[in-house]
């Protein structure tokens, strides 16, 4: 996309997400272009590539409406995308940031988790992402190293694993949960002591099954939907 288009892209996207919340339409074409400073056809170009998404409804003479689980669908928990793709989907301008890292060894505790030693060299950071300025997600990342070694923390986890084991992460297993947000977790999420915010654990695998990844994610609720895709056989498989 152009980058009016895809400026266009994000307006629309916002809108679409009061919407759903609001239970309404979609405003008409003319009406999106007047808010967002775009002309009717480039509105319509945008509108048809959501259409071909099935994030919107478009019918002759009828309103166009947003479906709020194709929305959800573009945030699907058994994807492996950095979030900060998850919310360019959803229309948002994503930033992360490096709060903080340190190396060290694992510790007894993640040890037991990835079955890796205690004394196992690791590097361990923080980061914030943000949706459009405000805070929307804030993970601690603990990666194993091979050996000790010096790795831009502000980097992806996914680089850094591939670049320190010369082998991606292709497995992972997400264990979803909620924690009431308190300290430096409510402070850099901008909530309210006490706030209940989504929470997921994650411990990563390469190609050999070795647990090299662990994160944990802490969620604005305000920001994202997650959904889950399940798929179940034909009864006669």
């Amino acid at each position: 996309m152009t980058g009016d288009s895809e400026a266009l892209r994000r307006g629309i996207l916002a809108i679409a997400r009061e919407t759903v919340r609001a239970g309404a339409a979609l405003p008409g074409e003319h009406e999106l272009a007047r808010r967002l400073g775009g002309n009717r056809a480039q509105v319509r170009r945008v509108l048809g590539a959501l259409e071909q998404q099935g994030i919107v409804r478009r019918h002759q003479g009828a309103a166009t409406t947003v479906d709020p689980v194709a929305l959800r669908m573009t945030v699907r928990l058994e994807e492996q995308v950095e979030h900060s793709e998850l919310l360019d989907r959803l229309g948002f301008r994503p930033e992360v940031r490096l709060l903080d890292s340190t190396t060290g060894e694992l510790g007894a505790e993640l040890a037991d988790v990835l079955s890796e030693p205690a004394d196992a060299p690791i590097l361990r950071a923080r980061k914030l992402w943000t949706a459009d300025g405000r805070p929307a997600m804030l993970a601690e990342n603990t990666i194993v190293l091979p050996e000790p070694c010096e790795l831009d923390a502000a980097a992806s986890a996914f680089d850094l694993v591939a670049d320190a084991w010369s082998q991606p992460i292709v497995w992972e297993v997400a264990t979803p949960g909620v924690e009431n947000a308190a300290g430096r977790v409510a402070s850099d999420l901008g909530l309210a002591e006490g706030t209940a915010c989504m929470v997921l654990t994650i411990v990563g695998m390469l190609r050999s099954g070795r647990r090299v990844f662990h994160a944990v994610e802490r969620h604005h609720p305000d920001i994202v939907q997650y959904s889950v895709v399940r798929r179940f056989p034909e009864p006669w498989s």
